[in-house]
């Protein structure tokens, strides 16, 4: 095996050594919210990504650095490779407007 084989396996191992367990009985599957939820795990996108810009980076600070639109605000504006660590989650259709009966 050769040093750097080596190197990345054990850099997975020690990965995986730290991620935080769930503990699920045979008849429990956690939530997704639970899982959203894990310690340590970064928050999924719960709505429909925008297209990136122009130059071809996401707009997500133009609503997440300052929390514009009712968006949760970033605690870390200074990253700007948003999608490295927060994938994208369940988006949920809209529901249909039906009109009032008179």
């Amino acid at each position: 095996m050769t040093p750097l084989v080596r190197m990345l396996a054990q850099a997975a191992v020690m990965q995986m050594l730290m991620l935080p367990s769930l503990a699920v009985a045979d008849d429990q599957i956690p939530s997704e919210k639970e899982v959203r939820q894990s310690e340590g795990m970064p928050p999924l996108i719960p709505h429909v990504m925008p297209k990136p810009d122009k130059n071809g980076q996401l707009t997500c600070l133009s609503c997440h650095e300052e929390g514009k639109n009712g968006a949760p605000p970033t605690p870390h504006p200074e990253r700007k490779m948003c999608t490295q660590c927060h994938v994208q989650g369940e988006v949920k259709a809209p529901g249909k407007k039906t009109k009032a009966k008179k």
